[in-house]
């Protein structure tokens, strides 16, 4: 499986050491760029945890993903697991009948450029 990268892995441990009941919204950077929302969600067979990590935004009314990712947490490595972006109409799993490795070697370099501008915008120290 492909797991992001350590410096991403670094941005999530920080983001989910500041969970409060299982929810973050950080938004470091008010009216400038979109706020980042993390929550604990469910569970999935062979994670210790799944983290969904978030930009949102709403159109007639709606919240809309843009994007929202999943991770699952296993001996602390990341695992990207789906990718939903609304605005453009779509959702893609890694999981099904079988782990579709090229799908999450591409979603896990998505997220570590993705991650990197996240730590830009908010302000992240690591």
């Amino acid at each position: 499986m492909y797991e992001i990268n350590k410096k991403s892995a670094a941005v999530m441990e920080k983001l989910i050491a500041e969970l409060d009941d299982g929810y973050l919204k950080l938004d470091n950077a008010p009216g400038t760029f979109m706020p980042v929302v993390v929550e604990q969600v469910s569970d999935v067979a062979d994670f210790e945890a799944v983290y969904s990590v978030g930009h949102y935004g709403e159109q007639n009314g709606d919240l809309m993903a843009d994007p929202e990712m999943t991770f699952g947490l296993k001996e602390w490595r990341f695992y990207p697991l789906s990718f939903r972006n609304n605005y453009v109409g779509v959702e893609q799993k890694v999981m099904g009948k079988e782990v579709n490795l090229p799908l999450q070697r591409r979603l896990a370099r998505f997220a570590d450029l993705w991650f990197s501008n996240i730590i830009k915008q908010q302000g992240i120290t690591l």
